[in-house]
């Protein structure tokens, strides 16, 4: 049988410590009808060393100054010719049967997207949470304030996404991932889900998440972005927003685990 195409986007710059891991969870997935792109911003660190000896199994790769993460995405997007598409950053890598899984799901739904659960592990490979993807919840204020997302590693798209609903913003570079998926959900497009762990997110003081006041800081946006998405009552909550946050109440929520999706090594939920 004939599986559809998937693209496989890697944006990176100076990861050259665990590119190679990267490269070979996804080459090592043995999908045939794959196209891999690695798009890397002018590392100085060896990694476009590493991405000769990989060429061969490599559809495209470029080493060149860029204008960030979305830009590099962006880039790829252009290029790419998969009726699936997805994207791993260079410090992250796939667990095995990760692209059958998220193939299957989407051969199996009318979704646009799919996504399943993201191991985290701390810098010594130790596995500490997992992040299963969940419905947003009912009242859209909170997709905004929490805000609701899916882990990125683990989520795969049907090309036409990027046709109907375009790429990730450029001024973005946080939290472009978690806007882009708002894009879709406040369309009523919501992701079939995947009870099975597809990605690994790695958390080490280089990565670009170790700073939450950067994501915190893009998220405040969103309130501006989805404005005339809401209804006339949400805009007006919305306008309690600040006092909402200043209260500590997102917080309380996220500790007794009702925003939070991120759960202790666990099984899939029920």
């Amino acid at each position: 049988m004939n599986r559809p195409r998937l693209t496989i986007i890697t944006p990176s710059y100076n990861q050259a410590e665990f590119l190679e891991r990267t490269l070979d969870s996804v080459l090592g997935q043995g999908y045939e009808n794959l196209e891999y792109m690695v798009v890397d911003g002018g590392s100085t660190d060896g990694s476009a060393e590493i991405l000769v000896r990989y060429d061969d199994r490599l559809a495209w790769w470029v080493s060149e100054r860029d204008d960030g993460q979305t830009d590099a995405l962006n880039k790829g997007l252009a290029r790419a010719t998969g009726d699936i598409v997805a994207y791993i950053n260079s410090d992250d890598y796939y667990l095995p049967g990760a692209f059958d899984a998220a193939v299957g799901a989407l051969e199996a739904s009318d979704a646009l997207w799919a996504v399943g659960g993201a191991r985290f592990v701390d810098a010594e490979g130790k596995p500490t949470e997992v992040w299963w993807p969940q419905p947003p919840p009912k009242n859209r204020i909170w997709w905004l304030l929490g805000p609701w997302g899916v882990p990125q590693a683990a989520t795969f798209w049907r090309r036409e996404v990027f046709d109907r609903y375009g790429g990730f913003r450029r001024d973005m570079h946080y939290v472009f991932d978690t806007e882009f998926g708002l894009r879709l959900a406040f369309d009523g497009q919501l992701p079939a889900t995947i009870d099975q762990e597809l990605a690994v997110r790695v958390v080490h003081p280089d990565a670009k998440s170790w700073n939450p006041a950067e994501f915190a800081r893009e998220q405040r946006r969103f309130g501006d972005l989805f404005r005339d998405k809401l209804t006339w009552r949400e805009r007006v909550a919305l306008r309690a927003a600040p006092l909402i946050d200043a209260s500590g109440l997102p917080r309380l929520l996220r500790r007794a685990g009702v925003l939070s999706q991120i759960q202790p090594v666990a099984g899939p939920p029920e």
